[in-house]
């Protein structure tokens, strides 16, 4: 992963939402937040949407990261709010983590212990999704 010089800024309101989770949710989304701000490129944007970390770039939202009712990890890869044309998009999953629900919104959804098993994967894969 990149080294702390190089991540994006933290959002004051990411800390106030990890520190109301249970402490090992917390320091599980800490450490999968860390690794995103470290792949980002310069420019993108933490902040809170949808009830979880999310990263956006130049105003799009491209990475939301939650813990569902059932206690997983979901992280939704997606390219803004908005349909955007997915002719001829593609994105090649070399992992096999991500559930396409659309050509170009994918989802993660994982078990703490899988999410700490694929950290780097999952980081590669966010570092990938946010160069599009």
């Amino acid at each position: 992963m990149t080294g702390a010089s190089n991540m994006i800024a933290a959002s004051p309101e990411v800390d106030r939402y990890l520190d109301g989770l249970a402490s090992e949710q917390a320091d599980l989304l800490s450490r999968l937040r860390d690794g995103i701000r470290g792949v980002a490129p310069a420019g993108a944007v933490e902040s809170i949407k949808w009830n979880g970390p999310n990263y956006a770039i130049d105003g799009t939202d491209r990475v939301t990261v939650g813990v569902d009712p059932r206690g997983k990890v979901r992280i939704v890869m997606h390219r803004g709010v908005k349909i955007v044309d997915a002719d001829g998009f593609s994105f090649d999953d070399d992992t096999g983590l991500v559930r396409w629900a659309a050509v170009d919104r994918g989802v993660i959804a994982l078990d703490p212990v899988e999410i700490d098993e694929h950290l780097d994967e999952i980081v590669a894969l966010i570092a990938r999704w946010l160069r599009l």
